[in-house]
């Protein structure tokens, strides 16, 4: 054995009842384009209105990773990589209800396949528009 134990956290293992929601093996993507202000606050803007939307921190986290390439499992499990402590015993209920917020806000949506975004989704858009 060596000085040191370089041994890897063990993978977040969701429970049965987030395995069963119908959204968990689903791709998640943004469907409105943002911008960063201040260099790391994410701010996006509806198409269809006037609006600009701010979000609070954990709809920020799931929006900037709705990049279509991962499921809602896979961003579940990266998400409990991040904590080097206790696991908060609602992370599961707290990602859940956060993205059907924005699935109903219509900020992100769903898909079974992974899905391509256009750039203007992909990366923020310039502050100058």
């Amino acid at each position: 054995m060596g000085l040191f134990n370089f041994s890897k956290k063990p993978d977040y293992i969701p429970s049965d009842e987030f395995l069963s929601n119908e959204l968990c093996d689903k791709y998640f993507f943004r469907t409105i384009p943002f911008r960063l202000i201040n260099s790391n606050k994410i701010v996006a803007s509806d198409p269809e209105s006037s609006h600009v939307i701010t979000f609070d921190p954990w709809p920020e986290g799931i929006f900037i990773n709705a990049n279509g390439k991962i499921t809602l499992k896979e961003f579940l499990i990266d998400t409990a990589k991040a904590y080097r402590g206790q696991i908060p015993p609602t992370l599961e209920k707290t990602i859940i209800e956060e993205i059907e917020r924005l699935i109903k806000n219509n900020f992100i949506s769903v898909s079974e396949f992974p899905v391509e975004l256009d750039k203007s989704l992909l990366y923020p858009q310039s502050n100058n528009l």
